[in-house]
């Protein structure tokens, strides 16, 4: 039986090669730090995951799902290469014109597909959609980029909550398609929120940032997850975090989710999860 992992790779790489315009994305001039963020990861991958990676010659190959890739392959960019081998998806930050500018993106699983059509342009461009975000945090963000060490990379979490189920958000209008399935499921949680831990799943983007210590380049990659939410029942920390959040959200904020049109009967099902669990 193939496995999960298997599955998200091959949906993968048929999206990167059937749509590459929309999943990836790159400038010249990000060619250096590509080909040493490829160097970086694939010797970890060779070093630490042994079982699931090997080399022959100039060939890796995952024993996963006998995808290869040849480094020789000058027609093909480091960075695409890199993303038809593994999960992660990454995005290269560099200093352009004193400023800092994303020069290459590979993102396959994103709701909106803003990462990769932001390469050229700043890191506050991309998150222009988010409400607020570049006014409050902005600032904040860029201070990290700038002063981030290549022997201290940072890790951080975003999440939501979502009827859809896939890692893999719909190509088309995906923040449309998302709200539309809020709307399907609506009144059965509005009469019954006890059914929130079965229809909803919990969408979690793991994301590191990390200076690659030749290009000086910052490497930025991205890790989904996706769980129903009832796999949070026995965690009372996680619940109670989750329902301060939302009930701490902006209306403006929850409707960048579409959380918004959920918001009351996930809320009730949190607060009766909490009460339940030690």
């Amino acid at each position: 039986m193939e496995s999960e992992y298997a599955v998200h790779m091959r949906e993968k790489c048929e999206r990167l090669q059937a749509f590459p315009k929309q999943y990836y994305g790159s400038l010249p001039s990000s060619r250096p730090a590509q080909r040493e963020l490829q160097d970086l990861v694939i010797a970890h991958l060779l070093k630490d995951y042994p079982q699931r990676f090997a080399r022959a010659g100039s060939v890796i190959r995952s024993l996963d799902t006998e995808i290869e890739i040849d480094l020789r392959d000058q027609a093909t960019e480091p960075l695409l290469q890199l993303s038809k081998l593994i999960e992660e998806d990454f995005m290269l930050i560099e200093q352009v014109d004193g400023h800092a500018c994303i020069t290459a993106a590979s993102n396959v699983y994103s709701s909106s597909g803003r990462l990769v059509a932001s390469v050229g342009r700043g890191v506050d461009w991309a998150h222009e959609p988010v409400p607020r975000l570049t006014s409050t945090l902005g600032r904040r963000i860029d201070q990290i980029i700038g002063s981030m060490h290549n022997a201290a990379p940072c890790e951080r979490f975003n999440w939501q909550i979502t009827p859809l189920s896939s890692i893999f958000f719909p190509r088309d209008n995906p923040h449309a398609e998302n709200a539309a399935a809020m709307h399907d499921i609506f009144e059965t949680l509005r009469a019954n929120p006890e059914r929130a831990g079965d229809l909803l799943w919990m969408r979690v983007e793991r994301q590191t940032l990390s200076r690659l210590p030749d290009s000086r380049a910052v490497a930025f990659s991205l890790h989904t997850y996706s769980d129903p939410l009832a796999s949070l029942l026995s965690d009372a920390k996680s619940l109670r975090a989750i329902l301060a959040l939302l009930r701490g959200y902006s209306m403006e904020r929850l409707k960048y989710s579409e959380m918004d049109i959920i918001r009351e009967p996930l809320i009730a099902w949190l607060e009766s999860a909490a009460l339940h669990v030690q």
